[in-house]
């Protein structure tokens, strides 16, 4: 192991020669960005229709496999806006989710409101 190495930045991002598995290439850019750029385009960088197609396909799939249970999937909700979001959603498309929110005490009030709305408005059961 090398432990004399100059002191490098990625041209990219903030990782630097502090983590010591980090591997730089001929442009400065890290192996963490590397990675992260092959994950990216088969994932999230691919054709907005594509990735449509297949959470709709996800979704027909859901429901087919819970088509008998009283729930089809699971959320959880913390009152935030990303969760209250996909519970919105979720009502939009048919889905039959349990919601679980887990109270350790660090609920603002705001987020406890957020929460007694969502399952209101969505009908949906909700289980702390």
């Amino acid at each position: 192991m090398e432990t004399n190495r100059h002191y490098q930045i990625c041209a990219n991002c903030v990782m630097d020669t502090s983590a010591i598995e980090i591997i730089f290439d001929e442009k400065g850019l890290c192996n963490f960005c590397r990675d992260f750029e092959v994950l990216a385009n088969k994932t999230i960088w691919r054709p907005l229709e594509i990735r449509l197609n297949e959470l709709k396909e996800s979704i027909i799939k859901i429901k087919d496999l819970g088509k008998f249970d009283k729930y089809d999937c699971l959320i959880g909700l913390s009152g935030g806006v990303d969760s209250s979001f996909l519970c919105y959603w979720a009502k939009q498309e048919g889905l039959r989710p349990l919601v679980v929110h887990f109270d350790n005490g660090w609920n603002s009030e705001l987020a406890t409101i957020n929460i007694e709305r969502i399952i209101q408005k969505t009908g949906f059961d909700l289980y702390t």
